[in-house]
């Protein structure tokens, strides 16, 4: 079954439409502004990329506009259909911030509508849509939304999958990067030897999926073709990227074993280009990994929208769909840092033919997709392997002070650093490792409803108490759903796929054997886990899932 791309949409700085960030890259203008669209107050680098949305409910306002767009450009009306949303933060911007100011202050606030996966929530049943599913492996998640995609349409859940990314810009995210001195002083330069960080900005986007075989029997017009995925996890750092791009080049490989297509075939690749100096040195080595010393035609969006963090994969692939049909390729980073083992074309492919797009995120995780014109990838026959679980585990913990000791008698010391949340994770996954030594091809699927909420509040918390300037980082960095599969890759070397949903356990079981099942992992854990309150009572679960053998 070849995957087939019909419709997309799209709503950035740029613009609204598929067409206005094309345009803005082709003439190379950007979409910065100086000044965020809330009290930027305390912030050294305030300047972002905002579009004009709605700041009641941002999140949901930009997803529901993109993915209008792709359903009419498919042609989609009624039918059997999935939405998959890849997002960092969700209603986080808007709705929950504006639910815990009222709480502190010790008003009466709805919190219903505030989590992240409630703009999928609301957007899935707004448009009827039959199953819907939230990613959230921070700016990877557009990317590895498609991965989930893949193994639904596969198999036979839904009819086609509109796969969207979709992050607002809010103070509750610009003072966290800003605290890491992760941005940009003025306008960020990816790959230039004085690149000094990333710019921020927010955005969605969607693409229509679904089988050749479902578009040909409806006359639809396929655009482009999703040929392979990959996902990998770094297992070295929270936020640092492996300097050597191992973790990338990983994805990127897989994503080429999937789509059966060689290094050699790629002739365009989009990057994810943030800006920073580690992000751009490790994407150039991983790119160096992959396609050895040819040189290679890349190019980037974010210097122009900024960083779109969960959605900047799905814009990014709607950018390498317009490029497939039109041939308007973005221009190339205009200045390569010269230490960099990567080398530029002096021309680009006139009109490209596959394309790989990658991403990378914190947690140390790592997404990348193969996207080719419409007939050129090439039509796999994949039989489906049996999957078997090898041990499952399950934890409670009680609220209040807890002895970790009796969990975990000599854990590591960055164990003793990190929140209830992190831990619970940690000890059930450790249950499995001990018993069963895992190698580095394992990953983690991880599913959290309350997701990482009680940091979410503690971060927040000390921002408003301190200020923009004084935003903890430490809080800031394990605002992240899979902060659990983060910490668990490093302490056990685990490198295969990773993923994030914000769901139940259940979602992490049924997600994992499918990526087993179509062979997209040997080895996964699945793991659930809910700490809502600081000292709470919490609980985790965990599956080791392999193919039999």
């Amino acid at each position: 079954m070849k995957v087939v791309i019909t419709g997309i949409g799209a709503w950035t700085a740029a613009g609204k439409g598929t067409d206005a960030l094309p345009a803005l890259l082709a003439r190379g203008g950007d979409a910065a502004q100086e000044q965020p669209p809330y009290d930027g107050q305390g912030l050294t680098s305030p300047q972002c990329a905002a579009t004009d949305v709605d700041r009641e409910r941002p999140a949901e306002a930009l997803l529901e506009v993109a993915v209008r767009e792709a359903l009419l450009h498919a042609g989609l009306r009624t039918g059997r259909w999935g939405l998959v949303v890849g997002t960092s933060s969700g209603n986080i911007c808007g709705p929950w911030e504006r639910w815990h100011v009222a709480t502190l202050a010790g008003e009466s606030a709805d919190e219903a509508g505030t989590w992240r996966q409630d703009p999928t929530r609301v957007v899935a049943e707004r448009l009827g849509f039959v199953r819907h599913a939230t990613v959230s492996v921070a700016c990877a998640s557009g990317t590895a939304g498609l991965t989930l995609a893949q193994g639904w349409l596969a198999d036979e859940v839904v009819d086609a999958v509109v796969v969207a990314g979709a992050d607002a810009l809010s103070l509750y995210v610009h003072a966290g990067f800003n605290g890491l001195g992760a941005l940009s002083a003025s306008r960020p330069t990816p790959f230039n030897e004085g690149r000094d960080g990333l710019l921020l900005g927010e955005g969605a986007a969607a693409l229509v999926l679904e089988s050749d075989r479902a578009a040909w029997t409806r006359d639809a017009t396929p655009l482009a073709e999703l040929a392979g995925t990959g996902l990998s996890a770094d297992g070295v750092h929270m936020t640092a990227p492996d300097r050597e791009g191992r973790g990338a080049a990983r994805a990127m490989t897989a994503a080429l074993t999937d789509a059966g297509t060689a290094a050699a075939d790629i002739d365009l690749v989009s990057v994810h280009g943030t800006g920073t100096a580690f992000n751009d040195g490790m994407e150039a080595h991983a790119l160096a990994s992959v396609f050895g010393s040819r040189s290679v035609a890349f190019f980037g969006v974010k210097q122009a929208i900024g960083h779109t963090l969960g959605a900047a994969g799905a814009i990014e692939a709607t950018v390498v769909v317009d490029a497939l049909q039109t041939g308007r390729v973005p221009p190339a980073p205009p200045a390569i840092d010269p230490a960099f083992p990567v080398v530029v074309p002096p021309r680009f492919p006139p009109t490209p033919t596959r394309v790989l797009s990658t991403n990378s995120a914190f947690g140390g995780v790592n997404a990348a997709a193969v996207i080719t014109a419409p007939g050129a990838s090439a039509d796999l026959q994949r039989p489906p392997v049996e999957v078997v679980e090898i041990d499952r585990v399950s934890l409670e913990v009680p609220a209040g002070k807890v002895d970790w000791s009796t969990y975990w008698p000599t854990p590591p010391d960055r164990f003793k650093r990190l929140n209830r949340y992190v831990r619970c994770g940690l000890v059930a996954v450790r249950a499995l490792v001990e018993a069963h030594p895992c190698g580095e091809e394992t990953g983690i699927v991880l599913a959290s409803r309350s997701n990482c909420r009680a940091t979410d509040l503690r971060y927040h918390q000390k921002l408003l108490q301190r200020g923009a300037a004084q935003a903890p980082r430490v809080e800031f960095i394990y605002t992240i759903p899979g902060a659990p599969s983060g910490e668990a890759a490093i302490l056990w070397g685990l490198r295969g796929p990773s993923m994030v949903l914000c769901g139940p356990f259940s979602e992490a079981v049924d997600e994992a054997r499918r990526l087993i099942r179509w062979g997209r992992a040997t080895r996964l854990i699945a793991l659930g886990v809910e700490a809502p309150e600081p000292r709470g009572a919490a609980t985790a679960q965990a599956v080791l899932l392999s193919v039999r053998t």
